[in-house]
Parts: C-alpha cells; structure tokens; sequence
C-alpha cells in the first residue's frame, strides 16, 4: 500500500480506514533475506490521519507469523506476530529538530506514504535478538566444536567467581594454619 500526499488531502475530515490483509512474504524476503525466511499474510488495520499542519499520522495494528532462523542453532521458528505502532510523517525535513528523538518521525520520501515498508520495518525491528527453538528453550544442549563450546550466562558467572577467587601461594600455605589457632 502506498499513497501519494495528493491520495491523502481528501481525509482531512475523516481519516483513511485501513482493513487489508497483505502478503509482504516476496518484499520482505528481499529486503530481509537474512533474517525473513517465511512471512504469513498479515491481518492490518488502522487509519492514516491528514493533519492540518499537512503531518501524516498512521496509526496500525498488525498480526501474522514470522519464520526467522534460530539464534543458536538457525533452525527455523515461526515467532508470532502482534504489534501496534503510530508514526508521524512530516514534509519539511528541517522540522525533524522540533522532535524528541524517541518519538518516530520520519520525512515523506518522494510526497508518498509507503504503508508496506513501514509495516515490515516495525515487524522487523521488534523480532527479539535472542529466538531459540521449543527443544533449544527446553534443553541445556549448547552448540560446541572443536576446541570451543558455548556456556550459559550463568556458568560463565559461576566460572569467574571461582576465578576471582584469590590464591593462596602453596609455600605460604602451612602459614594459613598459623591465624587459625
């Protein structure tokens, strides 16, 4: 879905209703081949705002599925999807300075909205950067070749404590007994 500015002037008064059912599957593939291994069609709805000011708000709900490969093993996961996003559009790039910068501005590229590309931006961009299998959550079976292996977060913490340690030097030992007494 992509709307020129000149498509939106006539929701000033109302603004555009968004119900649409799309499938992003080839685009997000080629935008994302590393991440995107399977995109389900997603369930969209929402509405695209024409301020007076001329700023565009879209405002969007999104649901669907991802398949994207393993963090550890690059299995294939399905990750659901359910996400909600608003950002606003504006024309005049010298205006972005009177925005924080954790609100999610963006310049109208070409006097056109692109929906599509916003959708997949979001649903990318909120994928968790750890995402492991049923069997991989489930298991303690950590991926290891030769000569390395990879341990939890918490062994790691277990093995520098014991590293931290301090070391008593043994031809100083028999003087630890000496304090003892």
């Amino acid at each position: 879905m992509k709307y020129a500015k000149n498509q939106l002037l006539k929701y000033r008064q109302s603004p555009l209703i968004i119900e649409e059912t799309l499938n992003l599957e080839e685009q997000a593939k080629s935008r994302f081949s590393e991440t995107v291994l399977a995109l389900s069609p997603l369930e969209v709805t929402g509405s695209i705002n024409y301020l007076d000011n001329d700023d565009i708000t879209l405002d969007v709900n999104v649901l669907g599925n991802i398949t994207v490969p393993s963090s550890r093993s690059l299995d294939p996961v399905v990750v659901p999807i359910n996400l909600a996003f608003s950002e606003l559009y504006i024309e005049d790039e010298s205006r972005l300075k009177d925005f924080e910068e954790t609100e999610a501005v963006f310049v109208l590229e070409n006097d056109s909205l692109n929906v599509d590309d916003a959708i997949l931006d979001n649903v990318i961009a909120t994928l968790p950067l750890q995402i492991l299998t049923p069997e991989e959550e489930a298991g303690d079976n950590l991926p290891s070749g030769k000569d390395w292996h990879v341990i939890s977060q918490e062994a790691y913490e277990n093995e520098k404590m014991i590293e931290d340690e301090p070391k008593i030097d043994p031809r100083l030992s028999k003087l630890d007994d000496f304090f003892k007494e």
